[in-house]
């Protein structure tokens, strides 16, 4: 069976299926998206479980090679605001994005404008799902892809 998309249409090819890690009152949807002849890179969704309506996503890391930035979005409210990551400043993007994930995700979520889920994260969910974004992360830029 299909499963489900929880977010929006985007641009550009996915490579393989969505990996989805239930993280409490998140669910975090990982990819490896492809621009062709543009950029590429590991995209890294934070769904929001309670949210209603088939789009769920919040946040949306897109760890580019060329590009990287996130996006707030919040289909409930008709959100979506994309910001550039600054390479020279930030550094490697997906470390970067981890570290938003673990250390700034309920004020990330309220920048979404869904303050419910971000008081209703656990910590120790969040703490658990980080490994195996990074487990997956290192396997698909092994394969690139």
């Amino acid at each position: 069976m299909a499963q489900p998309t929880m977010h929006a249409q985007m641009g550009g090819e996915i490579s393989g299926s969505e990996e989805l890690i239930q993280a409490g009152a998140v669910t975090l949807g990982l990819e490896y998206r492809l621009l062709p002849g543009r950029d590429e890179g590991l995209c890294i969704h934070v769904y929001g479980n309670a949210l209603p309506g088939q789009d769920k996503e919040l946040l949306r890391f897109d760890c580019f090679a060329v590009h990287p930035h996130y996006h707030y979005r919040n289909a409930t409210v008709q959100k979506n605001e994309r910001l550039e990551l600054d390479y020279t400043a930030e550094g490697d993007p997906l470390a970067w994005a981890l570290d938003k994930i673990k250390h700034r995700l309920p004020a990330m979520l309220m920048r979404c404008e869904a303050e419910p889920i971000a008081r209703d994260l656990d910590q120790r969910d969040i703490d658990a799902a980080l490994p195996k974004i990074a487990a997956w992360a290192e396997a698909k830029m092994r394969r690139k892809g």
